[in-house]
């Protein structure tokens, strides 16, 4: 289903929380029996919800796993008469900015949102800032028949200044694939800087895995230089490849913003499609990687 996408601020607030985890396999069962806890937690502390009930999961989920995830409801300030129990806990959210679509029917095609999500974020200069939560707008305690489920799917974001993926590959294959995929979409690799061996040689210090890419456009670079002789300061794309707790990264910097702010008009076409070909590439590989964890 196609999903109208917007980035808007989030309402601050208290919420009581409850933090699970959740069978991946089994997340409708889990986190419907969670939700029954929360609200037991809440009643029992005199507590009164003002607005539908959320998940947001905190871990990056595996097919057949387990994911950590925080199960809240808004309540209202000032009410209560007894401190939660059972591991609840009321805590304060402040306003953040979010990427935000919602889902229309039942949960078996939700993973549709977060991928037009995740390219949404990656073709509009934004970046992930947080895990997702999805917040049950209209559910089992509401609708009778799932079609009519609205679930609202927020991602946390800021402005980036490159796109950004996480891939749940290791390091070494991702750095393969990486390199294929950027072959793919018409971008050679012309450098490669091993930044943890830099570090631990000259400075000895020590870092994940990090390595940094610098491509090229042949094609793209001839045209780019017969417009303006001063695109040879510019023609290098930057890919940057590291490990980040237990997924890998894969960030491009936009070619668009070293143009723009060089003053060199001329070169922005040149510059938007050095940015569609990373933008490529990064998709096609982050698809591989959902296509390989699904």
């Amino acid at each position: 289903m196609p999903y109208q996408i917007d980035v808007t601020d989030t309402v601050p607030g208290n919420v009581l929380t409850l933090r699970r985890v959740v069978r991946v396999d089994r997340a409708g069962t889990d986190v419907g029996t969670s939700l029954a806890e929360l609200y037991a937690s809440a009643r029992a502390a005199g507590l009164h919800p003002s607005g539908p009930p959320s998940v947001t999961y905190l871990d990056q989920p595996r097919s057949g796993g387990q994911v950590h995830a925080d199960l809240s409801v808004a309540v209202a300030p000032g009410i209560g008469c007894a401190d939660p129990c059972d591991g609840a806990r009321i805590v304060t959210r402040h306003s953040q900015p979010v990427a935000r679509a919602v889902h229309h029917g039942d949960y078996a095609g939700i993973g549709g949102a977060y991928r037009a999500l995740e390219d949404w974020v990656l073709d509009h200069g934004y970046r992930s800032a947080g895990p997702p939560t999805e917040t049950y707008l209209v559910g089992p305690g509401t609708a009778s028949d799932p079609a009519g489920y609205r679930t609202e799917v927020c991602l946390p974001v800021r402005p980036s200044i490159g796109l950004s993926i996480q891939v749940s590959h290791d390091f070494a294959e991702t750095v393969e694939r990486t390199k294929e995929t950027l072959y793919a979409a018409g971008m050679d690799v012309l450098t490669e800087v091993d930044m943890r061996s830099v570090l631990r040689r000259e400075v000895d210090a020590e870092i994940e895995d990090f390595l940094i890419l610098g491509v090229c456009g042949p094609r793209l670079a001839e045209r780019a230089i017969e417009a303006d002789q001063q695109a040879g300061l510019l023609l290098r794309c930057t890919v940057a490849i590291r490990t980040e707790d237990d997924v890998t990264v894969v960030e491009a910097l936009d070619p668009m913003i070293l143009v723009r702010a060089s003053g060199l008009t001329a070169l922005e076409p040149f510059a938007a499609e050095a940015r569609m070909r990373l933008a490529v590439a990064l998709a096609s590989l982050r698809e591989a990687d959902q296509s390989w964890a699904g």
